[in-house]
């Protein structure tokens, strides 16, 4: 039988460990890419409820995409800090996207 060296034993029962501790910006990285997803999705959910217009609510796709926006931008400034400018807290996710269908529709 052959011999293992410990060294690579202790190496290999480390490795699992080592793969699975992803960096922060790998994580936000990954979120933005989840970001873009949502995005997808909900604009393939748009078209869908355009064909579908007679329903009171209607779910508020453009404060949807505006907040992702937001997040997107607060994720790319943090990943990518620009020291020229302050940084704005002005906006905020609404969290707020169920709507009354206009009565001018």
């Amino acid at each position: 039988m052959r011999h293992i060296n410990p060294l690579l034993l202790l190496l290999l029962a480390a490795l699992p460990a080592l793969h699975c501790q992803a960096s922060e910006k790998d994580e936000l990285a990954l979120v933005m890419r989840q970001l873009d997803q949502v995005q997808a999705s909900l604009d393939r959910a748009r078209v869908v409820a355009n064909q579908e217009q007679d329903a009171r609510f209607y779910f508020d796709y453009q404060q949807a995409t505006r907040d992702i926006t937001i997040m997107k931008q607060g994720i790319s400034t943090y990943l990518e800090p620009s020291r020229a400018q302050p940084s704005s807290r002005s906006a905020s996710v609404s969290g707020q996207y169920r709507a009354e269908e206009p009565s001018w529709r």
